[in-house]
């Protein structure tokens, strides 16, 4: 489905083609920087010298660098001459920076603002969005307006030409996309699907569909984009920054080379927790990138320590990727050069973890099922996460806190690959296609463990799970934890038992034992080889949004009662993640502390330091007695024991990341 965009500029030899070399696919540690230069600017590229930047990037010897080429303003920092430069370039930074990273022996990036161009909607109106009001966009272009043809693929073919540059990261793209009212894209609209209205919100007719068509053009985009810069130099790669991430997880079909996205800057680890354990089950090269700075309350852009760098960066490791950082120059060009030493320090961590994280597979533990269809229906067109993003993350974070591996796939993936999952997770995603569903029923007949839930399940999985809807609904009540409860953000389908068997049930008030009601709060189902468990409310979301300890210990029995067998076992305080990871005929479980010292607030984001966790314990089952279990690349008191099938090592201690490693 992709090979087949990346035959334009093959090379071909003895009559056979062969795709281009993908530089990215064994780049490790990377570092960006980018100015969005604009026309206030006076000074771009006054000190940027051969020899300053070179003695900066060899502080912390980047396996790539991406560099500023034009930003969101839409001005460029090099001498366009198909563009608009901004006029406070001093001298041509990008042409100093390709001398270094040539002499280094390292591919050069650009950064490149796509959808996002203020300035070329200044002296070209008729490019802008238009929102459903017919009010023009000051910064967003459209879709099937002539700014892909006159601006944006020249400027790139330019680019390429002129500094024979090795990768594009165009940012601003799907996340900067909305739909566009313009005449133009209501006749292509018309034209696509036959219909003969277009909606001008989410209550009228065609309003999916609409969006849907959207969503095409910006694949369309990307796709003749890359197609266009292939064809001058089939070696440089392309990604769209977050296409095909979290918040557009359909099929890859625009043939970018890699997948990539830049996280938070104050809370990175948080995003970089789901998207690192989507991306890596793409089957494309992947990395993600962190801010070296963050600010709290508008207080001004500070850098961050190493401590917090790192464990942002861990999350990224943990799953296989790549990773790289965002440093910004002054406007001078020039590179802080206590910066740069900060990067160094978290290369050197890097580093130490490569052979040990770097491009690993997972050992299949829980799958959580992230709908495309359901996300489509409840996200913030076209691309923005809106909620629709969190039942899915905090199905993960229960997941992870109750010491599971897991990882995210969407519908296609699910289906191609659920077989090889002990358990799999659909956390309240409403609008799961027909076939999706019929892969679960077999996958559950076959053996399978599946954990539902969702106010819908009774009416869309009732046979599955056993039950069937009646005509109420519960809005308020608690849920039981033993001789406790926590409450419950409604509301919960009553359901009757039809086959299924009530695990518990929703309390009226929060003593467990006097008011329980007649509506079971889950499940389960036998069926086939296989067991269902629902959960009839919107458990997931709900910890997403509250993270109670009590309902973390309510997600963990339930995922009990599943009784799946041969899954890893974590026993830890709740902030270290497990991620359970192979390669090389090595099982390489990776571990990342979460935790911060002393503590953060809503006006206190910075990690200062990563306390240790202390000991833990984790278990794996295992036919056989391995022949070596170590940690690496930190030294860290390890006693482990084979007994039964079971394998179980004690750790001494963790401080960021680590890695157990079983031979």
């Amino acid at each position: 489905m992709i090979q087949g965009a990346l035959l334009l500029g093959l090379i071909v030899a003895s009559g056979a083609v062969s795709a281009p070399e993908n530089w990215h696919e064994k780049a490790f540690f990377g570092l960006h920087y980018d100015l969005h230069p604009n026309a206030k600017d006076t000074e771009l590229g006054r000190e940027t010298t051969y020899d300053h930047i070179r003695a900066m990037l060899e502080k912390a010897s980047p396996d790539f660098v991406q560099y500023d080429c034009k930003g969101h303003p839409g001005y460029s920092g090099y001498p366009t001459k198909v563009g608009s430069p901004s006029p406070g370039i001093v001298n041509d930074a990008l042409k100093v920076w390709r001398q270094v990273t040539r002499d280094m022996g390292i591919p050069l990036s650009i950064h490149y603002s796509g959808v996002w161009d203020t300035r070329a909607l200044e002296l070209h109106p008729d490019w802008a969005r238009i929102d459903a009001n017919g009010k023009p966009d000051p910064n967003y272009t459209c879709r099937t307006s002539a700014y892909e043809k006159e601006l944006m693929i020249p400027q790139l073919v330019e680019v390429v030409k002129d500094y024979d540059i090795d990768g594009m990261w165009i940012d601003g793209e799907n996340w900067a996309s909305r739909p566009c009212w313009c005449d133009r894209c209501q006749k292509a609209f018309k034209e696509k699907t036959g219909l003969d209205s277009v909606p001008k919100g989410k209550t009228e007719p065609n309003w999916e569909a609409w969006l849907s068509f959207h969503r095409g053009l910006f694949t369309e985009h990307v796709s003749e984009v890359v197609k266009a810069v292939h064809a001058v130099k089939a070696t440089c790669m392309v990604t769209s920054n977050w296409m095909y991430s979290v918040r557009q997880p359909e099929p890859m079909v625009a043939p970018i080379d890699y997948i990539s996205g830049d996280f938070d800057p104050s809370f990175g680890a948080e995003r970089a927790c789901a998207e690192a354990r989507f991306m890596g089950g793409r089957g494309k090269p992947w990395d993600l990138m962190a801010w070296s700075f963050l600010q709290t309350n508008e207080q001004g852009w500070t850098m961050k320590t190493v401590p917090h760098l790192c464990q942002e960066i861990s999350e990224v490791m943990a799953q296989g990727g790549a990773v790289f950082i965002y440093d910004c120059p002054q406007r001078s060009g020039r590179l802080t050069s206590w910066h740069q030493d900060i990067l160094g320090q978290v290369a050197q961590f890097c580093r130490k973890r490569k052979d040990v994280s770097h491009r690993t597979e997972t050992i299949p533990q829980v799958a959580i099922l992230h709908s495309e269809n359901s996300y489509y229906k409840y996200n913030d067109p076209l691309f923005n996460f809106g909620k629709a993003n969190r039942s899915m993350e905090g199905a993960l974070h229960a997941v992870l806190e109750n010491g599971y591996s897991a990882d995210i796939l969407n519908e296609e993936s699910l289906v191609e690959k659920m077989q090889q999952y002990p358990v799999v997770i659909v956390p309240e995603m409403r609008d799961v296609p027909d076939a999706v569903k019929t892969a679960l029923g077999a996958y559950v007949r076959q053996g399978g463990r599946l954990l539902i839930s969702g106010t819908f399940v009774a009416e869309q999985y009732g046979e599955l799970a056993g039950v069937k809807p009646r005509s109420d609904q519960l809005t308020d009540g608690w849920l039981p934890l033993q001789e406790q409860a926590v409450k419950l953000c409604g509301p919960y389908q009553a359901t009757d038992l039809a086959g299924g068997e009530a695990l518990s049930y929703v309390l009226s008030q929060q003593d467990p034992e006097l008011n329980r009601t007649d509506v079971p709060a889950a499940t389960r189902n036998h069926v086939g080889e296989g067991v269902v468990v629902a959960v009839h409310g919107p458990v997931f979301e709900n910890y997403y949004e509250s993270h109670y300890p009590a309902l973390r210990r309510f997600i963990g029995d339930t995922l009990n009662e599943l009784g799946a067998q041969g899954l890893i076992r974590l026993q830890a305080p709740w902030w270290v993640e497990l991620s359970a990871r192979q390669k090389d005929g090595k099982r390489l479980l990776q571990f990342v502390n979460r935790s911060s010292s002393g503590y953060t607030a809503p006006n206190r984001h910075m990690v200062e330091q990563v306390p240790g966790t202390g000991a833990f314990t984790v278990t794996v089952p295992l036919a056989e007695r391995p022949k070596r279990c170590y940690l690496a690349p930190d030294e860290a008191g390890l006693e482990w024991t084979w007994k039964d099938g079971l394998l179980t090592a004690k750790i001494a201690d963790l401080a960021i990341h680590n890695v157990l490693v079983i031979e």
